[in-house]
């Protein structure tokens, strides 16, 4: 009894007082067994914490450079290389860069590229900005083509995914369509990437440098047509150029915009930036994405056309005509009527003297 009493009094000091031994040795042995099973658990979160800081890393550069979310480093900028090389050698000083896409019937000899390319040589200011865009080619063929006449053409291989995906589902995706949504993968990417983008369909010329028009605050800039269609009543249509802005909150927006696409796969909404900011009205004032919609007079189309557009519109697309063979036929036209201008621009009746010429192929719808 004598050694019982000894280790007693060692583990309970009250035993040394005379007091009788409690419950309290129990509930200290419990104590420390659950601070034993805490701590490892306290230090195996706060590692984890730090893993998952460490491979979603948000690297700033004014404002926001790249975002990479839960994947490896090596893994993401081996697949993004090659995009990220061409861009860099193609951005401005404000990390911003244009872009189009094209397949192999927008791009070979006597297409839509070709036109796009000349009206850049043709137009006011232009000129320097093709050492700024980068094409997005969606077919072998096509960049093959675009190689042949542009130093910054992205292979189909950089992108393999979205666009296998939408091949496999060209035979019941309107070609709109298709194109809209590889256009706003790469969108996602580039954004992703830090680069700001000023997108601009194949089927538009340039006729002046539209960044006067840019507000560099807003996260996106765009010109939406309001199109009244006897079919499907009215919808909007983009204008065929837009401005985005590389942040934290346009990489967000288009985030939540994949997601709800790969939920909602056939809904309709999500056919053009235009549609989307207004029915999605909640969505972009949640994010704080900031929308500028600049005149469809300066970002114009065969849609609406008017006398003075030479005059006053920045970019002209072939919008309201779905016949590519029709949309190459009345672009030439309004890129020879524009260089014709230009030599005329000396008065101001210039315009005045010739009379438009376009469309004569593309059908005209109303617009309100």
């Amino acid at each position: 009894m004598e050694i019982v009493y000894l280790a007693l009094s060692v583990e309970d000091p009250d035993w040394r007082r005379g007091h009788k031994p409690s419950f309290a040795f129990g509930r200290m042995r419990a104590l420390r067994l659950r601070n034993s099973l805490y701590l490892p658990l306290l230090a195996f979160l706060i590692v984890l914490v730090c893993f998952l800081l460490y491979h979603c890393s948000i690297s700033l550069e004014t404002g926001f450079r790249k975002v990479v979310l839960f994947e490896p480093r090596s893994t993401y900028y081996s697949q993004n290389q090659e995009l990220d090389n061409v861009l860099r050698k193609a951005i401005m000083p404000d990390k911003t860069v244009l872009l189009t896409m094209v397949d192999e019937s927008l791009a070979s000899p006597g297409s839509i590229l070709d036109i796009l390319l000349q009206s850049f040589k043709s137009g006011e200011g232009t000129q320097r900005l093709l050492n700024h865009l980068v094409i997005i080619t969606m077919d072998p063929q096509a960049f093959e083509y675009c190689r042949s006449l542009h130093p910054y053409c992205i292979h189909p291989s950089t992108f393999p995914h979205h666009f296998v995906t939408k091949r496999q589902s060209i035979k019941t995706t309107p070609v709109h369509n298709l194109f809209t949504w590889t256009r706003n993968d790469v969108l996602f990417e580039v954004v992703r990437l830090g680069y700001n983008i000023l997108f601009t369909d194949a089927d538009v010329l340039w006729l002046r440098s539209p960044f006067i028009n840019l507000n560099p605050v807003n996260e996106l800039t765009i010109s939406c047509n309001h199109l009244s269609d006897g079919q499907r009543g009215g919808y909007l249509h983009d204008g065929g150029i837009f401005f985005l802005k590389a942040n934290a909150i346009s990489f967000e927006f288009f985030k939540h915009w994949k997601l709800t696409k790969i939920l909602f796969p056939n809904d309709p909404i999500e056919e053009s930036l235009c549609t989307t900011i207004k029915q999605w009205h909640d969505v972009v004032d949640g994010y704080g994405f900031r929308v500028q919609l600049v005149n469809t007079s300066y970002f114009g189309g065969f849609c609406q056309l008017n006398k003075d557009m030479l005059r006053e519109a920045y970019t002209i697309q072939a919008n309201c005509c779905d016949d590519l063979k029709s949309k190459v036929h009345d672009l030439r036209i309004v890129l020879d009527d524009w260089i014709r201008f230009r030599k005329r621009v000396s008065g101001d009746n210039a315009l005045d003297k010739m009379a438009l010429r376009w469309p004569q192929k593309c059908s005209r719808r109303n617009y309100s």
